[in-house]
């Protein structure tokens, strides 16, 4: 079996191809405003160079966020496609946190919070917890300027943020420490919480959609 990722980041786009034994594959590319229509054929261009097409991959794994909507729902939409009518190919959505903290150590219990930049002076909050040797879900998501951050943080917390996005979420938190990080994709194909359900609709949207009237 061949299992592959795509997780998307403010400037640009991760893939992941492994089998049952090892890594085969890790790239990126930078995907700014009209450069996502190129999406596909950089999978498909990647793929090739390991002598693989997208129908021998057949576990697909999307991070679903927190983050914007129009990257979470590209990938989420391209993967869908590639699985239409092919009952051979299956995919799911997984929270970017876990490829955002897959890589850090945890004791059974701990808890960690994943910070992003939610722009507008804002970060978005996904909670994790460390079980049966893997961070999982908590159940926790929030969005929060510094006044709030001030309230949750006034008892230690556990925070982890990607470098990249380390400055603009410490204008937030202030002196709280942070683990800094490197989202790895292929933390999206290790997990084994989250089932391949074939939807892709399940994204991790903390800001409600604005809806705009005439």
């Amino acid at each position: 079996m061949r299992y592959g990722a795509l997780n998307p980041l403010p400037d640009g786009v991760q893939l992941a191809v492994a089998d049952e034994e090892k890594i085969l594959l890790r790239a990126f590319a930078p995907m700014r405003a009209r450069e996502a229509s190129g999406l596909p054929r950089f999978v498909e261009r990647e793929l090739d160079s390991i002598g693989l097409a997208i129908g021998d991959i057949s576990f697909w794994s999307t991070g679903s966020g927190p983050g914007g909507f129009t990257a979470l729902r590209m990938t989420a939409a391209l993967v869908a496609a590639w699985a239409l009518g092919r009952e051979e190919i299956k995919f799911r959505c997984v929270p970017s946190a876990i490829a955002l903290a897959g890589n850090l150590p945890g004791s059974d219990g701990e808890e960690l919070d994943c910070l992003f930049d939610g722009r507008n002076n804002e970060i978005l909050l996904y909670g994790l917890v460390f079980r049966q040797g893997e961070w999982r879900p908590r159940n926790y998501t929030s969005v929060m300027n510094g006044a709030s951050w001030a309230r949750y943080a006034a008892a230690p917390r556990r925070c982890a943020v990607s470098e990249s996005e380390a400055e603009a979420v410490k204008r937030i938190t202030g002196e709280t420490p942070l683990e800094k990080c490197s989202p790895d994709c292929v933390n999206l194909i290790r997990t084994t919480v989250f089932p391949y359900d074939t939807k892709a609709d399940d994204l991790v949207y903390i800001r409600e959609a604005v809806e705009l009237k005439a």
